[in-house]
């Protein structure tokens, strides 16, 4: 199964460029960051309480992105909030590390330096599209119908709303209503939400800082 930061940057990933979008790429590693902290969240690894996250079990869970996360948890001296843990993990090349971890599991190939799809892809060799599709068809499923979806599915749309690209997931046409549904199921999720404060923050900081110049 492919981890919540994957999936994301797969969802990011422009077919014809066959890298992320310029305008789209800043926004990623936030929410590649706050992927991690849920996938750890999802397996019992950590909680989060009035936004801070703390450490529940240290134990290694065999996956080196989310390992490198759960150690850099544990070492921290006292509960943080998300949204510092979203700036902290949330590195430059961070993308560029979960695009190479793709290429090595077989999801993706490397050409030219543009990284093109694999159909079937080794993590579910059985599927007949690419990784991509079948994310997009489940977040779909989750955003357009009144089905109960699963819950990474659910932590998955929050942190494309809070990254603001429900645009690549849902036509113009489709947006409305699907922004209305994921409103619904996104409410008390952690993730998203500190993904968009973090956003926020950095668009208030840049402001302040251009009226100052």
């Amino acid at each position: 199964m492919l981890n919540l930061a994957e999936a994301l940057f797969l969802l990011a990933l422009d077919d014809d460029e066959g890298w992320i979008a310029a305008l789209t790429l800043d926004t990623l590693r936030y929410g590649l960051a706050a992927a991690l902290l849920a996938d750890l969240a999802l397996l019992g690894k950590i909680i989060v309480e009035d936004q801070r996250v703390s450490l529940l079990d240290p134990t290694p869970v065999g996956d080196e992105l989310l390992d490198e996360t759960l150690t850099r948890i544990a070492e921290s001296n006292k509960p943080r909030k998300v949204k510092y843990w979203i700036g902290a993990l949330g590195f430059r090349k961070l993308p560029k590390q979960v695009a190479q971890r793709l290429v090595a599991r077989g999801v993706l190939r490397e050409e030219d330096r543009r990284y093109l799809w694999v159909v079937p892809y080794a993590v579910s060799p059985q599927q007949d599209a690419s990784a991509k599709y079948w994310i997009k068809q489940g977040l779909r499923a989750a955003g357009l119908t009144s089905a109960k979806p699963e819950r990474r599915a659910v932590v998955l749309v929050s942190l494309i709303k809070g990254c603001r690209l429900l645009s690549l997931v849902f036509t113009r046409d489709e947006r409305k209503a699907a922004s209305k549904r994921v409103d619904e199921l996104v409410k008390g999720e952690d993730f998203g939400a500190a993904v968009a404060q973090t956003l926020g923050d950095i668009e208030a900081a840049t402001i302040t800082a251009a009226r100052a110049a």
